[in-house]
């Protein structure tokens, strides 16, 4: 597969998306497990990109917020096609 090369203004935009801090107070979240290698890979990007200034919940927040909001209308439908009817 040929890798694209990210302009400026992608690698901008990707910043100002997930390289942030979300707003939100880490004690209101919930515990959950990720692979090994993907917390490395994730802490490698925000201790380097992020400079140390925002933590692994608002990462993994921004990019959730990003997926509902890109995704919604998949998510949406998938869930109402599979969801149990009560009757």
């Amino acid at each position: 597969m040929e890798e694209k090369t990210m302009s400026q203004e992608d690698k901008a935009y990707y910043e100002r998306l997930f390289i942030k801090q979300a707003g939100v107070k880490t004690r209101s979240g919930k515990t959950v497990y990720i692979s090994k290698e993907y917390h490395e890979r994730i802490m490698r990007i925000i201790q380097t990109i992020g400079a140390n200034e925002i933590s692994l919940f608002d990462y993994l927040n921004n990019v959730l917020t990003e997926h509902f909001a890109v995704y919604k209308n998949e998510i949406s439908a998938l869930y109402e096609e599979k969801k149990p009817n009560i009757f």
